[in-house]
């Protein structure tokens, strides 16, 4: 047996288990060290983690640890890596395959932030690791950059299953274990609540925003100030970071991100396809839309994650709809109901208003089905038609139809931010869908197509009550507007939104750039 020693530095050359031969350390952290191997047995290369020690002497973290890696030894995937033994010898120790290739938190600070597509894609990896580890009933609990590795080949694979749960690491009760990795934490486990699957889904979002930008998704003096960071301040969009970042990519950042585990991807795999799908056909927003999960934070008002009402559009119609929609719907929303920063539960103008709601990004699944859901026309139905080559009919009420620029001055020159979007909702509210779309910015005109985002999606709304309508963060330029709102449908069936505007200054007017929910 070799002499056994307290310090994990200190271990290369010894033998361990009576068949690992430590070579030189290759990787270092705050409860282990991880070192180059040689099976003699097997006669093969490995890879050795080395605890801590003093972790040895707790029966219970020993028990604890070997258990955590047997389950993890019984996850085999392409994108898992393997574990091969485990047991303690001067410290507890855990065998693994060897992975050649250094971890993304080295590639990061080498290299900086990376060219989307190949993030995307080794995210994608990664996610086709986590379910794999779900399906196995095996949350992870530490998903970070330094323990996504990369094989010679370029494939991702993750590590350490179970490890963060073994040594406490996992949540905001033990303020020693949450140093190293606390920036990848959930919300809820910020909270110090128990994580889960969709734990795991954030912390790749945190994990993706970081390749993307080169930069922390969150700062703070102190560890406790950046766990709990993520439940005071609103998601951070990449692209404030990197303006050229493909929209639909940041969505997808932001949607892992969200605050609440239920407007988060619905699954590991969920995110993965919805990446994939980007890298492969880029402009097609559909996988966002698609994977949506709700975005309900309580979903206690309504019955259907889409809004199950007949009359709302196919989700497939929706490619574009994706968080943005729920945005812009709920800017709608606010219009009907909120006026001079003051928000207001029911609203509109003529007779029984449309409410409106973007929300969430799985809300955008709910839009009311183009089909014949518009003429269901809640009131003023007839505004909708957009101008088509009739200029020379004065007949009845001789709207300049060739001329729809004129409506829209007051809304548009909103004072303040949020009179903006309760100026839009008010509009859409209204019917008066074409001065609604005069408060987008170029940008959002061009990433969503209006028929589907705007006509359609409102269609089947019945009632938008606001519980938050508020300016988040401001300058001179740019600004955040808080937006949460209950919508309810025709059908009679609600839905809850949780999420925010982000609005630009063009021209002394503030007008409508993209919606996070």
């Amino acid at each position: 047996m070799p002499t056994r020693r307290a310090d994990t530095d200190s271990r290369a050359g010894d033998l361990i288990g009576e068949r690992y031969r430590l070579a030189e350390r290759i990787g270092k952290g705050g409860m282990a060290a991880v070192y180059r191997a040689h099976d003699e047995q097997l006669d093969r290369a490995v890879a050795v983690k080395v605890m801590r020690a003093d972790l040895g002497e707790d029966p219970l973290f020993v028990q604890r640890f070997e258990a955590e890696a047997r389950r993890a030894a019984s996850v085999s995937h392409p994108n898992v890596v393997s574990v091969y033994d485990v047991g303690t010898d001067g410290a507890p120790y855990m065998v693994m395959e060897l992975i050649e290739g250094g971890d993304l938190a080295s590639l990061l600070k080498r290299d900086g932030r990376m060219a989307p597509e190949r993030a995307a894609r080794l995210c994608a990896d990664a996610a086709a690791a986590l379910q794999a580890a779900h399906d196995a009933g095996l949350v992870h609990r530490d998903v970070k950059p330094g323990n996504i590795l990369l094989r010679a080949d370029g494939r991702a694979m993750v590590a350490d299953f179970g490890i963060a749960r073994a040594t406490g690491e996992d949540s905001m009760t033990k303020t020693g274990a949450m140093l190293g990795s606390v920036e990848y934490f959930s919300p809820e486990q910020a909270r110090g609540e128990r994580a889960g699957p969709a734990s795991d889904i954030y912390a790749l979002g945190v994990v993706l925003y970081e390749l993307l930008t080169g930069q922390r998704a969150f700062h703070g003096d102190s560890a406790y100030a950046v766990a709990t960071a993520r439940l005071r301040e609103p998601v951070p969009d990449p692209r404030r970071v990197v303006p050229e970042l493909p929209a639909e990519l940041a969505r997808m950042v932001t949607r892992a991100m969200a605050r609440e585990p239920a407007q988060r991807f619905a699954s590991a795999d969920a995110l993965r396809s919805a990446l994939l799908e980007w890298v492969d056909g880029p402009g097609r927003q559909a996988p966002i839309a698609t994977a949506l999960p709700g975005p309900s934070v309580t979903p206690a008002a309504t019955a259907t994650v889409g809004g199950s009402d007949p009359g709302e559009r196919d989700p497939r119609r929706r490619r574009v709809a994706p968080a943005w929609a729920l945005a812009i719907l709920l800017v709608a929303l606010v219009g009907g109901g909120y006026l001079g920063g003051r928000l207001i539960t029911g609203g509109g103008e003529t007779g029984a208003l449309p409410g409106v709601i973007v929300g969430s990004p799985g809300g955008v699944v709910i839009i009311p089905t183009p089909t014949a859901s518009p003429p269901s026309a809640t009131p003023t139905p007839t505004t909708r038609p957009t101008p088509s080559a009739q200029p020379p009919t004065p007949p009845p009420t001789p709207a300049p139809v060739a001329t729809p620029a004129p409506p829209t001055p007051a809304p548009v020159a909103a004072v303040a931010p949020d009179d903006t979007v309760a100026a839009f909702y008010g509009h859409v509210e209204g019917g008066r869908f074409d001065q609604a779309y005069a408060l987008w910015s170029d940008r959002m005109k061009d990433a969503y197509p209006r028929q589907d985002n705007l006509d359609d999606r409102f269609a089947s709304t019945a009632d938008i009550s606001f519980e938050t309508l508020e300016v988040a963060e401001q300058t001179a330029t740019a600004a955040t507007v808080q937006a949460n709102f209950i919508e309810t449908y025709d059908s009679g069936s609600s839905r809850r939104f949780v999420g925010y505007w982000r609005l630009i200054r063009v021209d002394g007017r503030w007008l409508l750039d993209e919606p996070t929910y």
